[in-house]
């Protein structure tokens, strides 16, 4: 709690995740809340697997070859779930908002308390250290990478909204998904950079 990335990674998130953040940016928002599933019923493993659906058919692979992608990813989600869920209570890391909130008994002097502190996204009631959602994209992104022997596959994500139309968000890569899955957590003030 007394290092300087700490100190870092508190303070970012709480400019960047703060309910009414200036500093956050509109895409930033909707980053958040997509991939935290707000206002969309497309939950975090219906991403992953529509991912693998689409380029499992855009590859045309057989239905042996495409159970084998899907195993891969959902296993790698799985123990990925797993493992940063358990960590949670083994590290007991406080969660943001209870982190800005005391700042001042941190004894870190690279910290400001804000007592009024709130996150963007409602934060779960676990601890915040190893982060789920990062883990859960950086797992299935490398089991996909692994499977078609390339990270450079151009991929869109469609989220199904509760209201409204759909948004699709396209990325050059299984890792820049994955690296975008994790920044959510951050803008939407549940996660510090550490966690991910």
């Amino acid at each position: 709690l007394t290092s300087a990335q700490y100190a870092a990674d508190l303070n970012e998130v709480q400019l960047l995740g703060r309910i009414d953040s200036t500093a956050r940016t509109d895409e930033q928002t909707t980053i958040a809340r997509l991939w935290s599933g707000v206002g969309t019923t497309t939950g975090f493993f219906a991403v992953w697997n529509n991912v693998a659906a689409d380029v499992v058919r855009a590859r045309q692979l057989s239905l042996v070859e495409a159970a084998r992608v899907f195993a891969l990813v959902n296993v790698s989600i799985h123990d990925a779930l797993q493992t940063t869920q358990a960590s949670k209570f083994v590290y007991g890391v406080w969660r943001p908002v209870t982190a800005i909130r005391a700042a001042d008994t941190d004894l870190n002097p690279g910290t400001d308390p804000d007592p009024q502190w709130l996150p963007l996204i409602t934060t779960p009631p676990y601890p915040s250290y190893a982060g789920n959602l990062a883990a859960i994209g950086a797992s299935a992104a490398r089991a996909l990478e692994l499977a078609f022997g390339t990270n450079e596959i151009p991929l869109t994500v469609a989220w199904k909204q509760s209201t409204g139309p759909d948004v699709t968000r396209s990325f050059e890569g299984f890792q820049e998904a994955a690296e975008e899955e994790s920044m959510a957590r951050i803008y939407g003030g549940v996660h510090y950079r550490f966690d991910q």
